[in-house]
């Protein structure tokens, strides 16, 4: 369900109209938007003497920061062919410290256009990996988490919905696995 209501400069018929018409979720159409790493939705509804009330709700539920993963799920992935691991480091980092397997490197500067703008034959033929659809579940990873988790926000807002971040990142893999 919805969080609290954020409005501004909204009457009290306007804010009544658009609580009931929220609880209600009839004649509503939503639009789920990323704004400061919260998932939030702006909600048109119609309600009885009002056209269209503008207003956004927002919920904790759904945050970015709440879609990580671990090393469990991270291994379990690496034989998962419908799963895309993208390493963001440099290649040198990747070089001189290792993968995690069946992983491809992206760095964090190329992400976004590698996503959005590479054709889907180039982006195949360039890491041997179809180019994921808007449902594809990607798990991002770096040094540490810090870079994979702006990839992953960047990836979020171009339309991908299943986007997840390892924390531990390589460091944690390259832990677990001596």
């Amino acid at each position: 369900m919805f969080g609290r209501l954020v409005y501004k400069n909204i009457s009290p018929a306007l804010y009544q109209a658009a609580k009931s018409c929220a609880s209600l979720q009839s004649n509503t159409v939503c639009r789920n938007v990323i704004v400061n790493s919260v998932i939030t939705r702006d909600v048109h509804c119609k309600a009885p003497n009002v056209s269209h009330v503008p207003c956004r709700f927002y919920s904790k539920e759904a945050t970015l920061e709440d879609m990580v993963v671990d090393f469990q799920e991270v291994k379990k992935a690496t034989s998962d062919g419908k799963v895309l691991i993208v390493d963001v480091r440099e290649p040198e980092e990747v070089k001189e410290h290792g993968k995690i397997p069946n992983s491809i490197n992206i760095p964090l500067g190329t992400v976004s256009s590698a996503l959005s703008t590479m054709p889907d034959a180039e982006f195949e033929r360039t890491f041997q990996r179809p180019k994921p659809t808007e449902d594809t579940e990607i798990i991002f990873y770096c040094m540490i988490g810090k870079r994979s988790g702006m990839a992953q926000q960047n990836a979020f807002n171009l339309g991908y919905k299943n986007v997840k971040n390892y924390l531990g990142s390589w460091t944690d893999w390259a832990n677990k696995t001596q």
